[in-house]
């Protein structure tokens, strides 16, 4: 029978709330079963687009409702969303339907449905998906009472939550609807499927020949042999694939069944599943209102379908639901969610790549993203919850042998294809997803290379640094304890102290001033432990400039620069640019100007740390996220402040007389944005690109690329001996951070960070002649300039 929850209140739970003195003060509050008038039936949640969104209030015949409202709360914040009048005299249905829009009615986590009359009693107050407490309107200060059943995503077309009829203080599951006419029961149980049921469709025919299937919210029958068993990890269900198939290359012959109540199946069973197709998040599937495990049918799995990847989103719907096999070398392209949802991301042809760092923003911008989504697959493991969180660990990750982006998939264990969070996936047959292997060829490399030189210079984004914890401040963006600020600090300490850097320019470090605390705390912490590492006074800090603005104008975060003692020293006092016309949704640069020490000094050079206003949020005007193959929220802005800077370059080289300046950190724009490109066209030189073209800082949603840069004037640009972006953080799974998983942390240099530093060498020698330097760095340009020019 069906499941039948009450959802009262106790006596205990009400005695509660009077002592509390909610009941007092909440509005008053109404009896229906007095009135008569109650709410009866409801629909918000169903498979697909939401559709058929409606509320339903009984009432006695000839009762007046005018001046009656419903009101609907959000269950986060409790608040009101939506009020809507009720009017007129109820006639001999004994019933009036509020019909909503697609959406209209919230899908819970809890939302809320008040009942108020046309004095302004709330008649009931009622919730689903839990209870909550309203704030504000009529209902304001009471706490709801949760039906007790829900409706999801898998929840036909045309159902709806009914109240029985007999008894108010039950709700039915999903049932069809019966908006228009009182309640009836929700009838008697179906009868169970047998194994001489009577198929009515192919499994070709309930998945159709588009991207949804035809007969969405209708009841079938179909018969095939289980490819998949996921009924454990949370998918609840299993993979049914006609064994024979129906010969026709534009419909798939495999489906996911929904089936929570079972049975239980294993792979190669032949089963006949009778239930209702609709659509999960835009995959296909049968939610089974019964089924059984039919030997006698003797089917045999198929062979697996070729999965031949670059697949437009039409052709990998052919292949929905069904068992394949990949037939392309494979690469790892993503592993950031590898520790918390057992995910990679594969792709063909090598990884991929940012659109705006291979190509030009726009139409050739937006065609790479456009390829890269047909390039790519999702390995998924087989569970639908997060490793993390329930303290499991991921598959494939070790503490000393990762699985990183830029590795090749050797063996991809059996799979079926599916759909979900946006993505094509390939979900492993046996709901374990732990025996693929993958080739090494982007193993870890234990330092830098050598980048040559007598002076070195780094950026290094250090993911918020923050000695002052997020549980003490809010606002405060790192560690949430003392050991996990502990872990964070021992790996960034070992990164930047196996970097061999001179001068480190450091983003993504607290500003304590602008928390409320001493000037520059958490940087001189973070030298005090580089020195307790090396035994000695080795590092040492720039003090913040004084010309940045007040501390309440300042960012949390802050760039920063730190040096070796032993090998520069500080020519004169830092300063920033502080334009707030242009900065005022960013940092400030921070500059200091530098001299070699030792062998009779060298020529002194200006480095300046930057970190420019991030890609994420909603911007307007030239700040719009255009989508794919765009430059993200807030190009417009990040453009003018690399206009600013190289404004700020002319001044430093006006008051320092000396013309070698580099420009380093996080400047959130890929290499071929408007921003870099302002840069370009000023006469300045982004090095990596000429002398590391095919080494990258950062990745993001399964794309490569490098938003962290350092660009120098033309007169560094001749003293440069070499270049290297130290890949340590960004192809490595999260699971290595200090906040990953637990298993996996070690004190070492892996996952300090989310992105990986810059490197740069430097013969300051005044005396040594550029000569071959500035001809190899002329070659250096001109290849740039074909490879963007095609």
């Amino acid at each position: 029978m069906r499941n039948r929850s009450r959802a009262t209140l106790s006596i205990a739970t009400i005695a509660a709330v009077t002592a509390s003195g909610l009941a007092l003060a909440g509005p008053a509050v109404a009896d229906h079963t007095t009135s008569g008038v109650f709410i009866s039936e409801f629909h918000y949640d169903n498979v697909s687009t939401d559709s058929g969104e409606a509320i339903e209030v009984q009432a006695p015949e000839g009762t007046d409702l005018t001046g009656w409202s419903l009101v609907l709360y959000n269950g986060s914040g409790g608040a009101v969303y939506d009020t809507d009048l009720l009017s007129g005299v109820v006639d001999d249905s004994q019933v009036v339907v509020v019909e909503y829009p697609s959406n209209g009615i919230q899908n819970g986590s809890p939302d809320g449905i008040a009942l108020v009359d046309d004095s302004g009693a709330v008649q009931e107050f009622l919730s689903y998906e839990g209870t909550m407490t309203a704030v504000g309107g009529p209902a304001d200060g009471q706490l709801s009472v949760d039906v007790g059943v829900e409706e999801t995503g898998d929840t036909p077309v045309g159902h709806s939550l009914q109240r029985d009829p007999d008894d108010h203080a039950v709700w039915f599951d999903p049932m069809p609807n019966s908006f228009g006419a009182v309640n009836g029961g929700p009838g008697p149980d179906p009868d169970p499927v047998t194994c001489d049921a009577v198929v009515t469709h192919t499994i070709s025919e309930v998945q159709g020949d588009g991207e949804f299937t035809p007969l969405s919210g209708q009841t079938v029958t179909v018969s095939g042999v289980v490819v998949a068993d996921l009924q454990e990890g949370g998918f609840d269900g299993f993979h049914l694939q006609d064994p024979v198939g129906d010969g026709n290359p534009a419909t798939s012959d495999g489906i996911f069944i929904y089936a929570p109540s079972g049975p239980e199946v294993a792979l190669g069973d032949s089963v006949v599943v009778t239930g209702t197709p609709g659509e999960f998040f835009d995959l296909t599937q049968i939610s089974a209102t019964g089924a059984a495990v039919c030997p006698e049918l003797g089917f045999q799995v198929p062979a697996p379908a070729p999965l031949d990847l670059p697949l437009e989103d039409a052709e990998f719907e052919t292949l929905e639901g069904m068992y394949v096999v990949p037939v392309d070398t494979l690469t790892v392209t993503e592993v950031f969610n590898l520790n918390r949802f057992g995910e990679v991301v594969l792709s063909e042809g090598g990884r991929l790549f940012a659109p705006t760092e291979v190509a030009e923003p726009g139409p050739a911008s937006i065609a790479v993203a456009e390829e890269n989504q047909t390039r790519r697959v999702v390995l998924d493991d087989g569970r639908d919850f997060n490793l993390a969180t329930a303290g499991v660990d991921p598959p494939f990750l070790t503490v000393e042998d990762p699985v990183r982006v830029g590795d090749t998939a050797t063996s991809i264990e059996d799979v079926v294809l599916s759909f979900g969070f946006d993505a094509w996936r390939l979900q492993p047959v046996d709901g374990l997803g732990d025996e693929s292997t993958f080739a090494p060829t982007n193993p870890r490399p234990e330092t830098p290379e050598d980048v040559g030189g007598n002076s070195q210079v780094a950026a290094f984004n250090v993911l918020n640094y923050f000695t002052t914890l997020t549980s003490e401040n809010s606002e405060a963006r790192g560690a949430d304890t003392p050991e996990e600020f502990r872990r964070q600090e021992a790996k960034i300490v070992e990164a930047i102290s196996l970097l061999g850097a001179d001068v480190v320019a450091l983003q993504e470090i607290e500003n304590s001033v602008a928390l409320g605390e001493p000037i520059d705390e958490a940087l001189a912490a973070l030298v005090a432990a580089l020195n307790a590492d090396a035994g000695s006074t080795v590092w040492a800090f720039v003090p913040s400039p004084a010309n940045l603005p007040p501390p309440d104008q300042q960012d949390v975060i802050t760039n920063a620069i730190i040096y070796q003692v032993d090998s520069v020293v500080r020519v004169g006092e830092s300063v920033a640019r502080t334009n707030e016309a242009v900065w005022f949704n960013a940092r400030e640069p921070i500059a200091q100007t530098f001299e070699p020490i030792g062998d009779g000094g060298g020529d002194a050079f200006t480095v300046v740390s930057n970190h420019f206003k991030s890609k994420g949020g909603e911007g307007e005007g030239d700040n719009e996220n255009t989508g794919p193959g765009g430059q993200g929220a807030f190009n417009g802005d990040r453009t003018r402040q690399a206009e600013d800077l190289v404004l700020f370059v002319e001044e430093l080289v006006a008051s320092t007389g000396d013309p070698d300046v580099l420009l380093v950190g996080d400047f959130n724009a890929y290499t071929m944005e408007d921003p870099i490109d302002v840069f370009r066209e000023a006469g300045l030189v982004d090095l990596a690109s000429m002398f590391a073209p095919d080494d990258y800082s950062y990745v993001f949603n399964g794309e490569t690329g490098s938003l962290d840069h350092v660009i120098v004037t033309m007169s560094v640009a001749v003293k440069v001996t070499g270049v290297d972006i130290w890949n340590i953080n960004a192809v490595e799974s999260f699971g290595y951070q200090y906040d990953g998983t637990p298993s996996l942390y070690a004190p070492d240099q892996y996952r300090a960070s989310d992105h990986d530093p810059i490197l740069v060498g430097l013969d300051l020698d005044e005396d040594r002649a550029p000569g071959d330097r500035l001809r190899e760095l002329i070659r250096r340009l001109i290849e740039f300039l074909r490879d963007r020019r095609g």
